[in-house]
């Protein structure tokens, strides 16, 4: 029998939730009048080269297929500007509504999520990762890896640690080839984390029982870091469409658009080649310098501790042959699968 991988079993998962996912709404009309509040269009193209005007917005999914656009969240003035750069705009009803849903007013009780009753909070999730390490200490520990915005801010709100839910068959040496998984960095996006909860949940409860997961945890590491953004994550909890950390001293003066996109401040190519804002409000802003926010420094010195650096310096030059390893960035709900590099088309 052919052994599955810790990709393989993650896709597997991921699968689960894609086919039972709700599709995609049709192209709907545009209205006589626009919405109040925030949107959501589809903002069809010509030309790839239009796609990269689209950097300083906040766009929810890319189709480069018969029907050439992008889903775009706008306000008024957005729509416009939209408009402006050459972009025919439809409302996309369906997406306008499943917005106001996920910006509605909290349900009663500390740990429910708006709309999404059964995704975990933050708190949920370090509890049941905890747990994991505590009934399992042969197979899970629960790492510190480092700090949140916040609970760096002396006098200010409490934060989060960021922590690393490491499983692996601790009676077996290494050296083992080892997966990283790194989940929910943009706040709002709720499924990755519990997706990568359940993944954890799943090997753990599987080991001895089935021979493929037992296999993958005697002969490997899996590393996961379930929440990538806790800070953000508790704003969008709250019923904020949050997708950034909380930052606030990087001169943006409303304090609704606060933050900065930990996706796009990682020092490997930082601001080189467009896909960000310099605007601190922009939901795609990179932050003032390269791994300026101290999630992203947890995540690169964690990796940078785990994985080697093997390479030479020419990006194109292959890792070396005896190189092991898997780093997957689990987002929604995109339809993508993005690999390196992304500098360009």
């Amino acid at each position: 029998m052919q052994r599955a991988s810790a990709f393989g079993l993650l896709c597997m998962v991921i699968a689960l939730f894609v086919c039972s996912a709700a599709p995609i709404s049709g192209e709907a009309p545009a209205a006589a009048s626009l919405p109040e509040g925030r949107f959501v269009v589809r903002a069809y193209y010509d030309d790839i080269a239009q796609v990269a005007l689209l950097a300083r917005f906040d766009v929810y999914e890319y189709h480069n297929h018969e029907e050439r656009y992008l889903l775009v969240e706008v306000g008024r003035a957005e729509y416009d500007e939209l408009s402006a750069l050459g972009f025919r705009l439809a409302i996309d009803q369906e997406q306008t509504a499943n917005l106001n849903l996920v910006t509605a007013p909290p349900a009663a009780g500390p740990l429910t999520i708006p709309g999404y009753s059964c995704y975990r909070t933050v708190e949920e999730t370090y509890q049941t990762a905890a747990d994991l390490a505590s009934n399992h200490p042969e197979l899970a520990s629960w790492l510190d890896v480092g700090d949140s915005w916040e609970k760096q801010q002396p006098g200010g709100a409490p934060g989060y640690d960021l922590w690393v839910l490491r499983l692996t068959n601790s009676q077996l040496p290494g050296p083992k080839p080892k997966l990283f998984v790194l989940a929910s960095i943009h706040a709002r996006e709720y499924a990755p984390a519990e997706l990568a909860t359940r993944f954890a949940e799943y090997l753990v409860g599987s080991y001895g029982l089935d021979a493929d997961v037992t296999w993958l945890l005697d002969h490997h590491e899996i590393h996961l870091m379930l929440q990538g953004n806790p800070d953000g994550r508790k704003m969008a909890e709250a019923g904020d469409l949050w997708r950034k950390n909380t930052d606030s001293d990087d001169g943006c003066s409303n304090p609704a658009l606060w933050g900065v996109d930990l996706n796009r401040n990682f020092d490997f190519a930082w601001n080189c080649c467009g896909g960000s804002s310099d605007y601190p409000c922009s939901e795609t802003y990179h932050g003032p310098g390269p791994a300026s926010e101290p999630e992203t420094l947890a995540v690169q010195d964690y990796l940078r501790a785990e994985f080697p650096d093997q390479r030479l310096p020419d990006l194109d030059a292959p890792a070396p042959a005896g190189a092991t390893g898997v780093f997957v960035d689990v987002h929604s709900y995109g339809d993508l699968v993005l690999w390196p590099w992304g500098l360009d088309y």
